[in-house]
């Protein structure tokens, strides 16, 4: 027989296509819809079992005829005697029956129960019922709409959180709108929701780099010196090399976006998840039961949502390094210059053949310097809240490439504390740049770092401050003795 499908069939036999499909889907038959084609087995499952003619209905055996016995009338008394049959209710009024107890007339009895029992049980009218409970179920259904959508606010906000990628974005903005079955539970559900979660991260990452292509191009532009791989210099030892090596990978991810390498993450993370499901297809049941060291079992991952934690930060730090570039773009060019201009200078006094000591004195002031950009990439020594025109970062540049200009100086070390010092003094409630710059400086408490010029001058200061207050409080005091003569002038 040619396969039939399923909307023929319901022609055939002038059926709903919804109740084959239904029955078929209760047997535990897969079916997709009207037009899904049937075997020859699952025909005639529906031709006997479902459309089979229901069968005749057996005739039950006619009661034996009674024979009519002489209604017997009770006498009027208010209590009927026992064996005797009551007076029958008055009209209008519904009484319920008494059990009969003489066996001549149960058969009368259950005839005339089974009258009054049809007579005033009402019908049910299911129409209403289901009409009511459409109802109730419309009203769950609003007041459930409606607490979502104030716990989860606005439709416009919600729009907005599954493709926006900011500073502000938390770990459900990225796991929103993806479905995951309890991933931990077994590898195969791990690895697909991983590749759900990366194909998500990578998707916001894209829409934010489309949005800010211009602004990233200008970041890309700043920082390619940086990005760029390290020369070795050959006069440089390798430990000099690696060291600033190091150090220009540091500043590289410090103030570029690094938008390509947590692209190259994701999709490597990408890959690996659809590596374990192409293993998983096509994996050994058998050995995967058996042998303890299969590949799967060997591995133990990270928990689902520590690694959704994980790609979280890492991708939002690229709209962080936006941000932060965009706010402080000329201390951002500043630190990029400065990096090349100290081991530009560090590599002419090797060739100058410098004294050692002073070499090393110009490394430990690099040093310096490398910490100062690395805090500051923190988002902090940026400015004071209450002066914005005063810049702890550009300030304290400043005072390090004058010292390290002025290295052969005796005095230039002491110059330096002394004005990183009265930088210090206007960090009020400010106790990690306050203790940044102390050590940033090498400064000591309670030590003055003027010199004795400057000392004299202000001893001098204070002195003559002193003897005026003193000579305006003589004068205060003589007016107040001779008010008499004062009065008397005037």
């Amino acid at each position: 027989m040619a396969a039939k499908r399923i909307y023929q069939i319901a022609k055939e036999f002038e059926c709903e296509e919804k109740k084959i499909i239904d029955f078929l889907t209760g047997q535990g038959i897969k079916v997709g819809n009207r037009l899904s084609a049937v075997s020859e087995d699952t025909y005639n499952l529906l031709k006997t079992k479902l459309f089979a003619p229901p069968p005749e209905p057996v005739p039950e055996p006619k009661p034996e005829p009674v024979a009519e016995k002489p209604a017997q009338v009770a006498p009027v008394a208010e209590t009927a005697p026992a064996g005797e049959v009551a007076p029958p209710a008055a009209p209008g009024k519904k009484k319920k029956k008494k059990k009969k107890k003489s066996p001549q007339a149960d058969g009368q009895a259950e005839g005339e129960d089974a009258q009054e029992e049809d007579e005033f049980v009402p019908s049910v009218n299911f129409d209403a019922v289901h009409a009511a409970t459409q109802v109730v179920m419309a009203s769950s259904l609003v007041a459930g709409n409606n607490f979502l959508s104030r716990y989860r606010g606005t439709k416009r906000q919600i729009k907005e959180s599954k493709s926006h990628l900011s500073r502000s974005t938390d770990i459900w903005g990225l796991v929103e709108d993806i479905k995951f079955d309890d991933p931990d539970s077994s590898p195969i559900l791990y690895w697909q929701a991983v590749n759900k979660l990366t194909t998500k991260a990578y998707k916001l990452l894209q829409e934010f780099g489309l949005k800010n292509r211009e602004l990233m191009a200008e970041m890309r532009e700043m920082t390619k010196n940086v990005g760029k791989e390290y020369v070795p210099q050959e006069i440089f030892t390798d430990e000099e090399n690696q060291k600033f090596a190091a150090q220009q990978k540091v500043i590289f991810e410090a103030f570029g976006h690094g938008m390509g390498k947590v692209n190259d993450n994701l999709y490597e993370l990408k890959m690996y998840a659809e590596e374990q499901k192409r293993y998983c297809e096509h994996m050994s049941f058998v050995d995967y039961i058996k042998n303890p060291e299969s590949k799967l079992e060997r591995q133990v991952p990270m928990p689902f949502f520590t690694l959704a934690e994980t790609i979280l930060y890492s991708v939002r730090s690229v709209p962080y390094h936006v941000m932060f570039y965009v706010e402080n773009k000329p201390q951002v060019l500043r630190a990029i210059e400065n990096f090349f201009a100290w081991i530009d200078g560090y590599k002419k006094l090797k060739e100058q053949g410098a004294d050692p000591a002073k070499i090393e004195k110009y490394l430990d002031l690099e040093e310096r310097f490398f910490k100062l950009v690395e805090f500051m990439s923190y988002d902090n020594l940026i400015y004071l809240r209450k002066k914005k025109t005063i810049i702890p970062f550009d300030l304290l540049l400043d005072l390090l490439n004058e010292y390290r200009d002025n290295m052969d100086d005796p005095d230039a070390e002491r110059n330096f504390k002394y004005k990183a010092r009265g930088i210090n003094s206007n960090l009020i409630y400010k106790p990690k740049e306050y203790i940044f710059i102390y050590n940033f400086a090498g400064l000591e408490p309670y030590k003055d770092y003027r010199t004795p010029e400057m000392i004299a001058e202000a001893e001098a200061r204070k002195a003559a401050a002193k003897a005026a207050a003193e000579a305006a409080a003589n004068e205060n005091t003589e007016e107040q003795e001779n008010p008499a003569e004062q009065s008397d002038e005037a």
